[in-house]
């Protein structure tokens, strides 16, 4: 069998000190519109209430002094006027725009460009990349000549790593003083998709890794939000966003979440995590 080094600059990246690769993550739900939202306001699974009636994690980053940005590949593009839930959540930031090629790897300019132009003390920036959608395109020649036999999914999990290194350049270029997480929205059943319904967990594992040049914010904080079962859920984003932003979460809410670990599936219905996992 020939293993094929598809993420050498992220394994790299997040495994110097004071960062880490957090193992057995999964997202609330296979499908971006939810899990965003789920990941970037108070949303539950059983109910939309909290998108509408709190603020969200942007809003929250406003109040506290951060200047927000939303930038994001085209393919990742909000339609119509902010009508999606992400996107009405996007749209709270101070700052929305989205890269000139569909290719990832040019996040890190649209970046750039937003550091360069801006001298607020304290930043809150969402980058919303296009990944390993199908169908997979989301990869250039240096993925190919890199990886010549891989399949196309490989290629773009290759770009992506990429371009988490090319943002992660940036970012030092710019500050020494920061807190970065790389982490998805939902997993992919491999040529299959996801937000299907079947039973293939794939659709829900993914990455989460983090790095932090804050003492206070290590490994061990990010453990912290892990729920009994061994599981990192999405729904913990929020919570782990509101400290970095520098809110005290209330204990009790906190542990109600962790030991509640739901996800939204496909068909709009709530089931344990474990269920699921197990009934894979």
């Amino acid at each position: 069998m020939f293993f094929k080094q598809t993420t050498p600059f992220i394994t790299k990246i997040f495994s110097q000190n004071g960062a880490c690769i957090i193992q057995n993550s999964h997202s609330v739900a296979a499908i971006t519109r939810d899990s965003l939202a789920l990941t970037l306001s108070f949303n539950v699974p059983e109910s939309d209430d909290n998108l509408f009636n709190n603020k969200s994690i942007i809003e929250m980053a406003k109040f506290n002094h951060y200047k927000t940005y939303w930038l994001a590949s085209p393919a990742q593009e909000i339609k119509g006027s902010f009508d999606t839930k992400f996107g009405f959540i996007a749209r709270k930031s101070d700052v929305v725009a989205f890269g000139k090629d569909m290719h990832d790897i040019y996040l890190s300019q649209l970046l750039e460009e937003t550091l360069q132009q801006d001298n607020s003390p304290k930043k809150f920036i969402f980058v919303h990349l296009r990944g390993s959608h199908q169908p997979y395109e989301n990869y250039d020649e240096i993925d190919k000549q890199a990886l010549p036999d891989a399949e196309k999914y490989d290629l773009t999990i290759h770009h992506t790593d990429r371009t988490v290194k090319a943002l992660y350049d940036v970012i030092n270029k710019y500050s020494d003083n920061y807190t970065l997480i790389y982490t998805s929205d939902h997993g992919e059943i491999v040529n299959v998709g996801h937000g299907v319904n079947n039973t293939n967990v794939d659709q829900f594992l993914i990455p989460f890794m983090f790095i932090s040049t804050n003492d206070r914010y290590n490994c061990q904080f990010i453990e912290s939000f892990r729920n009994p079962t061994g599981y990192l859920s999405g729904l913990m984003n929020k919570y782990i966003l509101s400290n970095l932003l520098g809110y005290n979460v209330d204990q009790t809410t906190l542990n109600k979440e962790k030991n509640n670990d739901r996800v939204f599936m496909p068909d709009g219905s709530v089931m344990p995590f474990l269920k699921f996992y197990n009934s894979d």
